[in-house]
């Protein structure tokens, strides 16, 4: 086995008929995973040799607050016994990091990627590249400023990533993922079937030098609407609040502005993470799917397998109208429910946009969809109301459940797509393709029984888009899940019909 990492250039994989090298991560992986417990467990040794231990030295009968404490009466042994404490405490978090890192090899073969860990529990993980979808680089902040990435592979059905290399170097990283991406199989549309005239062309995953640019998201405008939102206009509130609380009553006041302060703090990081989340946002197309980049301190750089999105959710905030902004999300089979930030990472398509750029990006995420229809049916689900137009509303009676939203409640549907719309202040509509409905139910509670209606919901993968119908007329509730059957197998046995071939051209 060689401890060398992965080299910067040339064959980093195995192909049939060798034996993959086990190898290990950079050297300077353990500075990157162990810096944050070092700098606590230093913080904790600081903390108790100022509380106890110097208080106790100096004869005091129990902890002093610092400024109490004649630091000039130490003597020399104290730091010493002091500097050795901290060396061996620092040594003995060094080792635990460097053994861990000693014990992390990975192999990249033939067909899989696997990675193990761990000392006394050893722990293996592999990847097949037969069901990878993608393969991400991640940059955070400290291994971005020591010239370090992370690869991440995500598999279908995983719900996580299923192997991740960290940390490599960065030229490392890319030529890695530029190897492997070339060895993927190329995908097929299903049964043969040639794809639609408005869709792009399968064709075999691409690194880096494939990437076309599709939109940008300005920095004015991310830090605008970051400014337009609930969180900010609370950060107002509180910040607004202080001094007056400190003017009214000059005793109880700095209690209260304590009391303030954990929500300043909760609130100013969900701002922040906003603006992480979205800073320098840029959307690319390649052969084969979709690439999202961006990030602040750390750069993040994704890629969205179009064929596996599921549904596509388009949200119009209320303190966006104005402005005419967009947010677009999806839910990608595969990738499944995470935590909240992690969500939002791998959902997000366009963090804040235009409506021409809202359309730009539901024509590459449904690329079998004609791309007019599309667009024509989500603007009407986003700015309509009532049941004028294409769309099946919530019925008058549906008033007593849903007194704000019921005239905005409804579902529209052509031969491609199911379009569900709600909210009357923020506004939201949800794209289904009927090949990708997994499942319909329609339900009912007691009060919906007395009122004759009823809730529909379409299943899909787990994901921030949610779609349903709710307080619809009974039976209009159940002719649509009747409908979405009939439209959903529809669908799904034409895709999967192969296409007779063509007759060879005669020439001239």
């Amino acid at each position: 086995m060689s401890g060398a990492p992965a080299p910067a250039a040339g064959p980093a994989a195995g192909h049939p008929g060798e034996e993959a090298v086990w190898r290990r991560v950079h050297p300077l992986t353990p500075v990157v995973r162990g810096w944050l417990a070092v700098l606590v467990l230093g913080g904790a040794f600081v903390n108790i040799v100022l509380d106890d231990l110097v208080g106790g030295y100096l004869g005091a009968p129990g902890p002093r607050p610092p400024e109490d404490l004649d630091l000039s009466r130490l003597g020399t042994g104290f730091w010493l016994a002091a500097a050795g404490g901290a060396a061996l405490l620092l040594g003995a978090a060094a080792g635990v990091v460097l053994v861990a890192w000693w014990f992390t090899r990975f192999q990249v073969g033939a067909e899989h990627v696997r990675v193990r860990s761990g000392v006394l529990f050893r722990r293996e993980r592999q990847a097949r590249l037969d069901r990878v979808q993608a393969i991400d680089i991640h940059r955070p902040f400290v291994p971005r400023l020591l010239g370090l990435a992370e690869l991440k592979f995500e598999v279908a059905d995983a719900g996580e990533s299923a192997v991740s290399l960290a940390y490599l170097t960065h030229a490392q990283a890319r030529a890695l993922r530029a190897e492997l991406l070339g060895r993927l199989p190329r995908p097929a549309a299903p049964g043969g079937r040639r794809p639609a005239p408005w869709a792009h062309p399968p064709a075999a995953p691409a690194g880096e030098e494939d990437e076309h640019p599709v939109l940008a998201v300005p920095a004015g405008r991310l830090i605008g609407s970051v400014l337009a939102s609930g969180t900010a206009l609370v950060l107002v509130a509180l910040l607004a609040a202080a001094p007056v609380a400190l003017l009214a009553d000059p005793v109880a006041g700095p209690g209260l502005l304590a009391a303030w302060i954990p929500g300043l703090l909760s609130f100013g990081a969900v701002a922040y993470r906003r603006v992480e989340q979205g800073w320098r946002f840029r959307l690319l197309r390649l052969p084969a799917g979709l690439r999202v980049r961006h990030g602040l301190l750390g750069v993040r750089s994704q890629t969205v397998p179009v064929g596996r999105i599921q549904a596509v959710g388009v949200d119009r905030p209320l303190l966006w109208r104005p402005f005419g902004w967009y947010r677009v999300r999806v839910n990608v089979a595969g990738y499944g429910p995470g935590a909240g930030d992690e969500e939002a990472l791998r959902s997000t398509l366009l963090p804040v946009g235009t409506r021409a750029e809202v359309h730009a990006v539901l024509r590459l995420a449904l690329p079998a969809v004609p791309p007019a229809g599309l667009a024509a049916l989500v603007d009407e689900g986003l700015h309509g109301s009532g049941g004028q137009g294409r769309f099946t509303t919530s019925p008058r009676r549906a008033r007593w459940l849903d007194p704000l939203t019921h005239r905005r409640t409804g579902f529209a549907a052509d031969e491609a797509v199911l379009v569900v719309r709600g909210g009357r202040l923020a506004r939201r509509a949800a794209v289904v393709p009927h090949e990708k409905t997994q499942s319909v139910a329609v339900q009912q509670g007691p009060l919906e029984r007395a009122l004759a209606l009823a809730d529909v919901h379409l299943h899909s993968v787990p994901g921030p888009v949610s779609v349903v119908v709710p307080h619809l007329d009974a039976a209009a509730a159940r002719g649509l899940a009747a409908a979405q059957a009939v439209h959903a197998t529809g669908a799904r046995r034409l895709a999967d019909a192969p296409r007779p071939p063509r007759p060879p051209q005669e020439g001239p």
